[in-house]
Formats: structure tokens, C-alpha cells, sequence
């Protein structure tokens, strides 16, 4: 296996390389770090023919160059994979990601049966999304059903992205259900209520029962004081996305 590293990945090259290790009798991952892909990169990615991956750190992956690179990947014989490794962002970042060509989105750090199963389910040609981006992407996919594809300005932008035991510990912690949370994270942002349907998908009534019910398991007056209180009760990640 040979895989071309490109970026930053200071932080999690090492455990990468460790945890695409195999069997001690099997030839061991060969990785290359770069800090850009310059044409002997792609000569020596291609030289072998058998289980090749171009991986990006978040960094990279937020720049213009990621089309560039996966339209390379995607005209190597076979295609080479291209998979982003880091904290792995908002699902609009990842939606994005998924049409510029990539094939996974690996969240780190993460197990080595994880990151095993997305490198091997990348091979294979499938493509992986964190648990955090699915709720986007049905959003998106029911919009096209319907022909009413949204722009990449208006994907849903849902204020979760990260560790779920995180949001679930903080909703439980300010005595909000979750799609409460989700809410109350959006009117955070200074969201209008009817931005806020759009972002979930619900109607206006619905948002306005939702902020009603915050409000009263807060005791707060109105979206200033509902957030003064959640910061008050030690919701910090709230207000990190």
C-alpha cells in the first residue's frame, strides 16, 4: 500500500501509519508527507498498481486545490482514492468535499478498525460520511428528489458537527431536548426563525413551538437571555461551531 499525505497531518501521520499496519509478515503501508503534490509525487503514487490513496489534511482540503487533486486522482488507471483526515468540519464542508470527488471523510483521531474499514471501503470504490454529515445529506437529496436542489449557499448548516456524546451531555446539562439544542445553537448564530426552518427543514409553526418550549425550560425571556443562560450553565461547545 503506498499513500501520498498531503498537508499539514503533523498531528496524526504517526497513528495513521500505525494503524494501516497490517500483519507483521505483510509489507507494511509505505506513506509519503508533502506539504504540496508536485509531479514526481504522482509518479511514485502510480508506480504501483495495487492499493494506492491520496489522503489531504482538513487543511488542504478547504482550499481551491482539492479539485485539482481529486480530478488527477480520479484519471490515475485504476482511479486513486482520495480520502480527508482531520477534525472533519461541518457536513456543508463535507458535502462539498464529496462533490469535488472525494471518496471519504475520516474523522480523527478515530479507531484503527475504523480507519481500517474506510480505507478498505475507498479501495473498493465506496465512499465514507461521518454520522454528523447524513442529516445534510438526506436534506439535500430529498431537495433534488423533489427538483428544488438548494444552493451550496443555503445547504444546511447544522450546528452539531462534532462529538454527539458532547451535544447530547450539554442538552442534557441545559434540560433541552436535542432538536431544542439544535435550535438554540442556530439562534446563537443570530439566525432569523425563518432561516432556521430552512436550515432543519421544519415549518414556521414548529419552530415557533421549539422556541417557545426552550424558552420555558431556560426561563428566559427571548434569545438574548436564552443564550446568557446556556453559557451561564456551562454550555461552552454550543458556541464553538
Amino acid at each position: 500500500m503506498r499513500v501520498l499525505v498531503v498537508g499539514e497531518a503533523a498531528t496524526w501521520l504517526g497513528g495513521l501509519q500505525v494503524a494501516l499496519q497490517t500483519e507483521t509478515n505483510v509489507t507494511p503501508p509505505v506513506l509519503r508527507h508533502v506539504d504540496s503534490v508536485a509531479t514526481p509525487d504522482w509518479v511514485w503514487l502510480r508506480e504501483l498498481p495495487s492499493r494506492r490513496a491520496l489522503v489531504l489534511d482538513e487543511s488542504v482540503a478547504r482550499t481551491p486545490a482539492v479539485h485539482t487533486l481529486c480530478a488527477i486522482a480520479a484519471e490515475c488507471v485504476p482511479p486513486v482514492p482520495v480520502i480527508v483526515v482531520g477534525d472533519a468540519g461541518f457536513p456543508d464542508e463535507i458535502i462539498r468535499w464529496l462533490q469535488a470527488g472525494v471518496a471519504a471523510c475520516l474523522p480523527w483521531p478515530n479507531s484503527v478498525a475504523r480507519i481500517r474499514s474506510v480505507f478498505d471501503l475507498a479501495f473498493s470504490g465506496g465512499r465514507f460520511v461521518p454520522e454528523e454529515a447524513l442529516s445534510a445529506l438526506l436534506v439535500l437529496w430529498r431537495q433534488e428528489a423533489l427538483g428544488e436542489a438548494l444552493p451550496l449557499s443555503r445547504l444546511p448548516v447544522f450546528p452539531l458537527g462534532g462529538d454527539k456524546a458532547t451535544q447530547l451531555a450539554e442538552s442534557a446539562l441545559l434540560g433541552i431536548s436535542q432538536r431544542q439544542y439544535e435550535i438554540l445553537a442556530l439562534l446563537s448564530r443570530g439566525l432569523s426563525i425563518k432561516t432556521i426552518c430552512q436550515q432543519l427543514v421544519i415549518s414556521e409553526g414548529t419552530a415557533k413551538t421549539h422556541v417557545s418550549a426552550l424558552y420555558r425550560r431556560l426561563g428566559a425571556r427571548n434569545r438574548g437571555e436564552a443564550i446568557y443562560i446556556a453559557a451561564q450553565r456551562g454550555a461552552r461547545h454550543l458556541f464553538e461551531t
